[in-house]
């Protein structure tokens, strides 16, 4: 484990804080982690630690075993980003389903107040050094899969139209998904 420490604070700096209790004060089975740095100036990025001890399934009967990436502005604070991820965390554990990129969990209304963002996006981690997607210290590799908070229209949008459609239309749109206020990036009309 010391190991996949250091890869984290190699790729996000040092671990500042983190919680290991869930909302009810119960102890969790991974632990959340904020880090004094995220992909780019003024952002933070939040994983989980400890998800990766549990061989999780793919479709295709693979294991897999996975951590939870989460970027915000440094400036947003902590607010219900801890909470989401141990919750997407839990849900995974539940029936050891690995979430895959495309993936969508939600929508389950807004995430954050005075957000339009209602469901999470499972992909990788772009935002971020190639070398960042994948620890392969131990004997599965441990996939880092980032959430991308989205809104229920484009949760629509990636249901109807593949996820692939979906990650071409974030390329042209090149939209700021560390911005929780964020507009939507299909074309409202």
């Amino acid at each position: 484990m010391r190991d996949f420490i250091y890869f984290l604070e190699e790729h996000l700096g040092n671990v500042l804080y983190g919680w290991s209790t869930g909302h009810t004060g119960k102890k969790l089975p991974f632990q959340v982690a904020k880090y004094s740095d995220g992909p780019f100036l003024g952002t933070s990025t939040y994983t989980t630690i400890g998800l990766s001890d549990h061989l999780l399934k793919s479709t295709d009967g693979k294991e897999i075993r996975q951590e939870l990436v989460i970027v915000s502005y440094t400036n947003f604070g902590d607010e219900n980003i801890p909470g989401i991820l141990q919750q997407v965390g839990m849900f995974l554990l539940k029936d050891h389903q690995a979430l895959l990129r495309g993936d969508v969990v939600g929508p389950y209304g807004s995430l954050f107040k005075g957000s339009k963002l209602e469901a999470l996006y499972a992909s990788i981690p772009v935002y971020f050094p190639e070398s960042f997607e994948i620890y392969d210290g131990g004997d599965v590799p441990i996939v880092m899969t980032w959430l991308i908070p989205i809104m229920a229209s484009e949760v629509q949008f990636v249901r109807t139209d593949g996820w692939e459609a979906f990650e071409n239309r974030l390329e042209e749109v090149d939209p700021d998904l560390v911005d929780y206020r964020r507009s939507s990036v299909l074309l409202e009309g």
